[in-house]
């Protein structure tokens, strides 16, 4: 026989419509943006590296001056791996815009085509997706390139060149001013008349080699041309090269910030159900008392007052699953398309991602509705019958002589609803919170690009491939840069950390604290508090390419804010790295020094790391309207649902006051400005709690992040946190006004209290 508690189920929706609704419009939102996101970041994922495997990416390059005779490839291929021809010739397109041009490769990076076709016949070519996007070029025109008229026939994505970053020194992608395209062997002939680079890439046998081993192949490779005459111009493995490992390097950082805010949102959301629930079983605590007492099990009544919240969950999650796989994947899509190049996206069922958005709420839902039900029913029948729902509750009557009778009343109400305005505040608590998450980013983001300009100490810094004397360079102070890595635990990833050696009297570094011994180091205050290291701790490094463990001992924190970076004196560093103690690669100058490119490693000036914080952050900008809009909708409903709440709760007591001759407006008076007071506390209250919060959940949201994005709020966000507050109240207490106007005078004459 069907359970006739079912029959209320409807009654009981159609009674708490603008609640439930309201609430699944947020789920349906929420999982709807995050279902959209995961599913385009993983679905991403999946293609780059099914991408590097079916095209058969390079495990590393070397370039040389002339072409490898036959005994030389042999020896290399003894190696264990394959090696390729990979020539290229550079044309310019106009006066800062170059092309790098390669034949159409068919067993190493192999090119995947995203519109027309690979070029056939002489004079066509096939360029890169995103540079002609940007430079808005079209299949079938045509560019002039080496005195030709030259046909577009189709642009492509390379697996060795996700980003387009034209040396690898440079810090910044550039998509504008460099591209690479494919062209037939004829075109290329032409070409390579004027200017040609001999590259040649390497396919290990071992697909699951270590960056040692690859490091050590490399190194292999470098011998045997050496010892046969060869002089390289370049060398570099896969890891090392920032076209094939900046983008996997860089996915997947924002996703435990888009999962930070789905998680917040379910505890806001379920709370709010708690609290439903809660009302409808102090509204029917006399019919509970009686279906106890007529032979209903707890457990039935649970099950009964579970069925419309996880209802409602799991059509939320439906509808919002849908939405998020039809309607956002091209907004995120064009995240990554917009500064990466990637073969043609088809978004795909993403188990992970339905575990998140449906899976999880569903859960959590479940879980919390239960304990709370349980607790909340574990009362006697009697107690029930006698409208007594709330535990071990003593009343005690507050005597109030001083103010208005409005005034007294007003603070009678608060008194006799504080369990009520208790609930509230929480909700302001959560609401706050979330709101002060969706406002707070672009403050953090531009807090952080201008900590990363004002740490910069000198204009020009310059990684040498080997020392370099340079003439009439007074300003310029040389050092030693390396680079190591140590385990970030709580992201589950390795940090790169670069490593400066000094001379204690640096012009530049003036005001550091370096140590003595050579155990310990000064760090910054980035990778500090990315690590959560303080003075006389302990930390580990590891050198990737040779395995070798350094352990240091924390000396000092230096407040430096652009990057993950250690210091120790020149001595001490080179003698780490197995250097004299004359020794340095780097220069730090405020003017541009005279250093020929073959000789430089990477270059670093202060415009270009205000561009790379611009770069870093570039994808949490496009997300901040999505949290601020989805954080306001949140605010609004918390506010309603719970103010509405209380209104609810004391409708019989309104009832009365009509009875007796108060109008509508000397109501609202009485309960809504009651309830505004306790707003105004609350949100006063709540700002300092909040704002702790958030600094908790930054740790978390960036954990995968490899920069440190430090929390920042501004004075004024205070006030606007505040002041949203009020504005979202008086919008509520605009439509909980209309909401007095329809309390029933009859509402009085069935309660016997």
């Amino acid at each position: 026989m069907k359970n006739p508690l079912n029959r209320s189920l409807w009654r009981e929706f159609k009674q708490n419509l603008a609640r439930y609704l309201s609430i699944s419009i947020v789920l349906i939102v929420m999982i709807s943006a995050v279902s959209g996101f995961l599913t385009v970041v993983y679905s991403v994922k999946d293609l780059l590296y099914k991408n590097q495997d079916e095209c058969n990416v390079e495990d590393g390059q070397f370039a040389v001056t002339q072409t490898l005779n036959k005994d030389t490839k042999d020896k290399i291929e003894d190696l264990d791996l394959n090696l390729y021809e990979n020539f290229y010739s550079e044309q310019d397109l106009s006066d800062d815009t170059m092309i790098r041009i390669y034949k159409n490769r068919e067993k190493v990076d192999i090119a995947t085509v995203y519109e027309g076709i690979l070029p056939k016949n002489k004079h066509e070519i096939a360029l890169d997706r995103l540079f002609a996007e940007k430079n808005d070029y079209k299949v079938g025109e045509t560019i002039h390139l080496n005195g030709e008229d030259i046909k577009i026939v189709g642009f492509i994505a390379v697996p060795d060149y996700t980003s387009l970053i034209e040396k690898n020194n440079d810090l910044m992608m550039d998509a504008i001013h460099f591209g690479v395209a494919i062209v037939d062997n004829k075109t290329f002939d032409e070409f390579a008349e004027k200017n040609i680079t001999y590259n040649y890439s390497y396919v290990l046998d071992k697909k699951d080699a270590s960056d040692k081993e690859n490091y050590d192949k490399l190194n292999d490779i470098r011998d045997i041309c050496l010892e046969n005459g060869y002089m390289l111009t370049n060398m570099m493995t896969s890891d090392m090269n920032q076209t094939i490992s900046f983008l996997p390097n860089d996915m997947g950082g924002d996703i435990p910030m888009i999962k930070a805010l789905l998680y917040i949102i379910l505890v806001i959301l379920a709370f709010i159900f708690v609290v439903i629930s809660e009302t409808i079983i102090d509204e029917e605590s006399t019919v509970i008392g009686t279906l106890l007492a007529s032979g209903y099990t707890k457990n039935e009544l649970i099950r009964h007052y579970m069925v419309l919240p996880i209802i409602i969950t799991i059509v939320s999650c439906i509808i919002g699953n849908i939405v998020g796989y039809l309607v956002f994947p091209p907004y995120f899509k064009d995240m990554y398309y917009g500064s990466y190049c990637l073969p043609p996206l088809k978004v795909q069922f993403i188990p992970e991602a339905f575990i998140t958005t449906t899976i999880i709420p569903l859960v959590f839902m479940l879980v919390i509705n239960y304990l709370m039900l349980r607790h909340k029913l574990n009362i006697s029948p009697i107690r029930f019958l006698r409208r007594d729902t709330h535990k071990n509750r003593i009343k005690q009557h507050i005597k109030l002589k001083h103010g208005s009778f409005f005034r007294r009343f007003q603070i009678r109400v608060i008194l006799q609803n504080k369990g009520s305005y208790f609930t509230l505040f929480i909700g302001i608590l959560f609401a706050s919170f979330i709101l002060m998450f969706g406002i707070v980013m672009g403050p953090c983001i531009d807090n952080y690009l201008q900590n990363s300009e004002d740490s910069i100490k000198a204009d020009y810094q310059y990684v040498l491939k080997q020392p370099v004397d340079i003439k009439n360079a007074e300003d310029a102070e040389k050092l030693t840069i390396t680079s190591l890595e140590t385990y970030y635990k709580a992201g589950d990833l390795d940090l790169d950390v670069s490593f400066y050696g000094l001379d204690n009297d640096s012009k530049y570094y003036d005001d550091i604290s370096l140590p003595s011994k050579d155990d310990e180091i000064t760090i910054s205050y980035d990778f500090a508090q990315k690590m959560g290291l303080k003075k006389g701790d302990k930390i580990t490094f590891t050198n990737p390419y040779t395995e070798k463990d350094y352990k240091f001992k924390v000396y000092d924190i230096y407040d430096y804010k652009a990057g993950f970076s250690a210091y120790m004196t020149q001595k001490n560093l080179n003698d780490m790295i197995d250097q004299d103690k004359n020794y340095y690669n780097a220069y730090l100058s405020d003017k541009k020094l005279d250093i020929k490119d073959e000789y430089i490693q990477s270059k670093l000036t202060r415009n270009d790391v205000v561009k790379i914080g611009e770069q870093v952050t570039s994808s949490f900008g496009q997300m901040i309207p999505i949290m601020t809009t989805v954080s306001i909708i949140i605010y609004l409903v918390v506010m309603y649902i719970l103010t509405k709440l209380v209104m609810d709760r004391n409708a019989t007591n309104m009832s009365f006051l009509k009875v007796m001759g108060y109008d509508d407006k000397e109501i609202s008076k009485l309960y809504l400005k009651a309830s505004a007071i306790v707003v105004v506390i609350s949100l006063i209250i709540c700002a300092p709690f909040s704002y702790y919060l958030m600094d908790v959940l930054f740790k978390f949201a960036f954990m995968r992040f490899t920069s440190y994005i430090e929390m920042y709020m501004p004075y004024y966000l205070h006030i606007v946190v505040f002041v949203v507050g009020l504005l979202v109240y008086s919008l509520v207490n605009f439509i909980l006004n209309r909401s007095i106007k329809k309390v029933d005078l009859g509402e009085s004459l069935k309660e016997s209290e």
